[in-house]
């Protein structure tokens, strides 16, 4: 997949630089965008939704983090975007979510420019319990 376990957990600038394309390369959501394709992987607890993987989207070009999840609450029900974002519209942090192997955190942003078909990865990190 290309994704650094230490990236995954740690948030420091060397991982994370560019996690978004530049503001001048960004795509905005417009009417008449073409549709975008895009792979979505579900790993740990998050899978157990996914009767196929990748699950295969279709998104406007130009799409957020936000359209994402708002696509997989239409699958999969409230329950399972519970559980990605807050009450307040914000991702939780123990959500990690990557594009195209970059770690994203805004939802609002456009993620993706460029050709298809996209690839979002997303996992739960839960804290390890034991007695």
């Amino acid at each position: 997949m290309g994704v650094r376990w230490d990236a995954v957990v740690d948030r420091s600038r060397i991982w994370t630089e560019p996690p978004h394309p530049a503001p001048e390369q960004r795509t905005s959501k417009k009417e008449g965008a073409l549709p975008v394709a895009l792979n979505v992987w579900l790993y740990g607890s998050l899978a157990s939704v996914m009767a196929q993987r990748p699950l295969e989207l279709q998104l406007s070009e130009g799409f957020s983090l936000g359209d994402v999840f708002a696509e997989l609450g239409r699958r999969y029900g409230k329950a399972f975007t519970d559980r990605l974002i807050g009450a307040d519209g914000r991702k939780f942090s123990h959500c990690r979510v990557f594009v195209d192997g970059l770690p994203a955190d805004d939802i609002e942003t456009p993620v993706h420019v460029g050709p298809s078909p996209a690839m979002i990865e997303i996992i739960l990190l839960t804290a390890i319990e034991g007695g």
